[in-house]
């Protein structure tokens, strides 16, 4: 995963997707992301499964404590992340859109 320019990582944790994977999720000053590994035992690559920007995030919930529900503009069914801490990711990313003056 490349930053662009002026932007920064506000959260990162370990993540999981039943249509992804396992990966990293990232919260970045910009856009949230999903980056999974993938290959075999010697030769991991990483490839980003999910790149949007915040600003089409319209509804985010965590409806458990591991489970963080994103509803991106455009799409029909929310995208279901298992994190540690969801209730902490939803706050962030509730944060992050107030902010910017999305939410």
């Amino acid at each position: 995963m490349e930053l662009r320019q002026d932007e920064k990582i506000i959260m990162q944790d370990d993540a999981k997707s039943d249509y992804f994977g396992k990966g990293t999720l990232f919260m970045t000053s910009t856009r949230v992301l999903l980056e999974v590994k993938t290959g075999g035992l010697f030769s991991k690559t990483s490839e980003v499964k999910l790149d949007k920007p915040l600003g089409t995030i319209k509804e985010i919930s965590a409806p458990g404590s591991k489970e963080l529900k994103i509803q991106f503009e455009g799409s029909v069914e929310p995208t279901t992340l298992y994190v540690a801490n969801a209730e902490k990711w939803a706050a962030a990313i509730k944060s992050a859109l107030t902010v910017t003056g999305k939410m």
